[in-house]
């Protein structure tokens, strides 16, 4: 008996969406494994646009009425931060399973509140954590659940451009993503930093946020315009921070969309007491009696993350498997990046009570 096609919708459907999500849904409907239903969103020109590209045999321009008129298996959510959990929580009541661009959503509360609905549904729920699905980043998970970094201590996760502030969309309001580079990308390298090192719980977090050049008329931003005015601008553009995790494990992270380095620069560093890994070079360093080593790794799978979180997220869903990325995972994350920020505001270490 043939198995049955799952069926999918997406809802947000710009940049992301376009390069990274749909392509993939696209690559699936051709084997066979899902059908896409429908697309959604608010700009009625880029979802007509979007359903002839890859194929929808539906638009709307209200995922409500959406959810209303389908019975959809999956609803993939590429929209702005401030609508991933309403929407989450509307498609986990509808009975579809979910996946979520990162961040999780805009806070703590409302995360919880998507694990709640999702338990509820008895549905899964996933954060696009792409970086967990590259393979160097899998090698190295793999490296480290060998126990041949011996007992993990520290991490660093950064991610700093010279210039690249996002000059599309809503970045740059605080009201549509709560911030700036922190919980832009700077959730990409403290998920990866900490799934890393085994998802240990955050216990406080120390940090300071920055707004140096996104409100300035004489912003230089390279090749990633300004089309936004500066006066708008109320986001940081550089966040530092110092995270505290039981077992007396650590992590440092800093993170800019425009500072005044050489060049741009990005990765994890993860340290034990027999040995520790980068990303950056990619590798495994360590010591025999009294030599330094080095690992590297000459050939790994050309895969793309998003690619990889798909397929996996589609093959959970079939397969009634768990994800990847737990949902509360992504909420301690959300966890660290409220600290940080009310850390900063309020000068002082901040606790977290984990899940």
């Amino acid at each position: 008996m043939a198995k049955m096609k799952l069926k999918v919708g997406v809802i947000g459907v710009g940049a992301i969406a376009d390069e990274r999500h749909l392509p993939y849904w696209h690559e699936l409907e051709a084997e066979g494994r899902v059908e896409l239903i429908g697309v959604c969103d608010i700009r009625k020109d880029r979802a007509e646009e979007m359903a002839a590209k890859y194929g929808a045999r539906s638009v709307y321009f209200d995922y409500q009425k959406m959810l209303r008129d389908g019975q959809y298996d999956i609803i993939d959510v590429c929209t702005q931060n401030r609508f991933h959990a309403p929407i989450t929580v509307a498609a986990l009541k509808a009975g579809a399973h979910v996946l979520v661009e990162k961040p999780m959503a805009m806070n703590a509360a409302e995360c919880r509140a998507m694990i709640k609905a999702a338990t509820s549904a008895k549905r899964r729920l996933m954060v696009a954590q792409h970086m967990r699905f590259e393979a160097p980043n899998e090698k190295l998970k793999e490296v480290i659940q060998s126990g041949r970094l011996g007992q993990v201590y520290s991490a660093n996760a950064t991610y700093l451009r010279r210039r690249g502030i996002p000059g599309w969309g809503k970045f740059h309001l605080r009201r549509e993503s709560l911030g700036g580079p922190l919980i832009d990308i700077g959730v990409h390298v403290m998920d990866l930093a900490v799934w890393l090192m085994g998802c240990p719980k955050p216990i406080a977090a120390s940090g300071k946020v920055y707004r140096k050049f996104g409100d300035r008329d004489d912003l230089c931003n390279g090749d990633w315009g300004e089309p936004y005015p500066p006066s708008e601008f109320d986001v940081e553009d550089y966040a530092s921070a110092y995270v505290r995790f039981e077992k007396d494990i650590t992590m440092t992270v800093e993170v800019s969309w425009a500072a005044n380095i050489a060049e741009e620069r990005s990765g994890i560093t993860i340290l034990g007491d027999k040995a520790g890994i980068s990303t950056d070079p990619l590798g495994l360093y360590g010591y025999d009696g009294r030599s330094l080593t080095s690992t590297r790794f000459d050939w790994l799978p050309n895969q793309e993350g998003h690619r990889m979180e798909i397929r996996h997220f589609t093959e959970c869903v079939e397969g009634k498997l768990p994800v990847r990325v737990q949902p509360a995972e992504s909420l301690r994350i959300q966890q660290i990046i409220d600290a940080i920020y009310e850390s900063s505001r309020r000068n002082r270490e901040v606790p977290i009570k984990a899940v």
